[in-house]
């Protein structure tokens, strides 16, 4: 992974945010055919078969410790993945969508308690701006309220946030490659527990010779292979509170490809407020000082 440095790694994770934002839309057509843990499993699959093929000759170096490491921090990702599933089941996908984002907000409070310091006030007053207009970009304020659901959903953003914080501890210790292998790995085996133990009566098979859920399930396992390896390296050159704030372009992108591809409707000028603070944010958080704003020219 010599081709991501310190002066691309926030480039990587911009790119990842974009990935992820699309990875709603194919995710939600596919909804329609296969249950949500099958969907899982299979893109994890994709991305062990992927990477064990790519970086073979890498892959017999992995040590017990980076096996370990790689373990302890993948599980928080399952955890993260399976109570936003369980979530979608109990609140509504814009509250689930706007909770999941409070993560802008606790990997700030994480990572103080770590490194016992304050966090820094850019990223502070970023991630309430972020936080604010996440709000106003997915939820509708008028029947907003608080379920069993939305809790679920809030459990995802904590161990979100616990992800990316041992992820960003472990990249001085983990190759980024064995990191990826054994997180596909241990994802295909507790996928597959939960989609036989769930679904296994949901799936009607036949749907898998229709080309245009092979090229949905290609999409899905492009953007779970790319964005899992690039971020286990990125995520050793910026803080994982930025990086936090970048995701926050994710609901941006869903949104808007989402009015592009399935027609689903803006929701006038809150939308696109929304939009405004959560670029602003972005832009407070990982621009230089003294230079025009740009998505290319970014803060180390």
């Amino acid at each position: 992974m010599k081709f991501i440095n310190k002066s691309n790694g926030q480039i990587f994770l911009f790119i990842n945010a974009l990935l992820w934002g699309s990875s709603y839309i194919w995710s939600k057509m596919l909804l329609s055919y296969i249950p949500r843990f099958s969907i899982l499993l299979i893109t994890a699959v994709a991305g062990l078969v992927v990477t064990a093929i790519m970086f073979y000759p890498s892959l017999r170096h992995i040590t017990m410790t980076a096996l370990l490491v790689s373990l302890a921090v993948s599980g928080l990702s399952i955890l993260s993945n399976t109570f936003c599933m369980f979530a979608l089941q109990y609140t509504s996908s814009s509250n689930t969508a706007f909770i999941v984002q409070m993560s802008v907000v606790m990997t700030p409070l994480i990572m103080a308690l770590v490194e016992k310091r304050k966090p820094e006030a850019k990223i502070v007053i970023g991630s309430i701006i972020a936080l604010t207009g996440i709000f106003l970009l997915t939820s509708d304020i008028g029947s907003f309220s608080l379920r069993i659901g939305d809790i679920l959903a809030l459990c995802n953003a904590l161990f979100f946030s616990l992800y990316l914080v041992g992820l960003k501890l472990a990249s001085d210790k983990v190759n980024p490659v064995h990191f990826t292998l054994v997180h596909h790995t241990i994802n295909s085996m507790v996928f597959l527990i939960l989609a036989l133990t769930l679904e296994s009566r949901n799936i009607d098979f036949g749907i898998f010779a229709n080309l245009k859920i092979i090229l949905l399930l290609a999409a899905s396992s492009l953007v779970v292979i790319f964005t899992t390896l690039t971020q286990s390296a990125s995520i050793k050159y910026v803080r994982p509170e930025k990086a936090t704030i970048i995701y926050t372009l994710e609901p941006v992108t869903a949104v808007l490809l989402a009015f592009a591809l399935l027609g689903e409707t803006l929701s006038g000028i809150k939308s696109f407020f929304g939009c405004m603070l959560i670029l602003a944010a972005v832009m407070l958080t990982t621009v230089k000082k003294g230079h025009k704003a740009s998505l290319f020219i970014l803060a180390e």
